[in-house]
């Protein structure tokens, strides 16, 4: 499982995600408390880091690494299956039945985090990459219902969630 990359996500982990500026509030608010007890919230893990980190497709190792360093208790056998598998769905689903990620309504939610800017850029990355994974990702039955509405969605919207995606990692690179 540690070096599987499923999706074949390939991107660097920036520095942005080592000091709190990614620009996207209910990550950095994690990160910054992270830098200060080395420690965070089970569900700040893996919907918050590892979900966004997901759809900035970041590469499993780099984000393996990135939890190592950070966390107070980051002990391999526990960040190998909660990185390559949770997270990251990096092994393609031998432990899991679905990725887990998810658009700013869920963060929202889950969190004290209000609208602002973010949104705009988390729901981009997230229905980018449904967009671009419709085919595969649409056959795991909890994912069709999403993939259809992605379908369905009118272009203008697309394009607009796209165009917000891609302005946001071309700034993180």
């Amino acid at each position: 499982m540690r070096t599987t990359n499923h999706w074949d996500h390939h991107r660097k982990m920036p520095d942005a995600f080592y000091d709190g500026t990614t620009g996207i509030e209910p990550v950095d608010d994690v990160i910054r408390r992270v830098l200060d007890t080395g420690y965070c919230h089970h569900i700040e893990r893996l919907m918050v880091l590892g979900g966004f980190m997901f759809l900035c497709e970041i590469h499993p190792d780099e984000i393996y690494r990135w939890f190592m360093e950070m966390f107070v208790d980051s002990y391999d056998w526990v960040m190998v299956p909660n990185v390559y598998a949770m997270s990251q769905n990096a092994d393609g689903g031998l432990i899991t039945t679905k990725p887990y990620f998810s658009g700013s309504a869920y963060v929202k939610k889950m969190s004290n985090h209000r609208n602002g800017d973010w949104n705009a850029v988390w729901d981009g990355l997230y229905w980018r990459w449904i967009l671009d994974h419709a085919d595969e990702l649409g056959k795991n039955p909890r994912w069709a219902m999403m993939c259809a509405t992605g379908r369905r969605m009118a272009p203008e919207k697309q394009a607009a969630h796209r165009e917000n995606a891609e302005a946001f990692l071309a700034g993180l690179e």
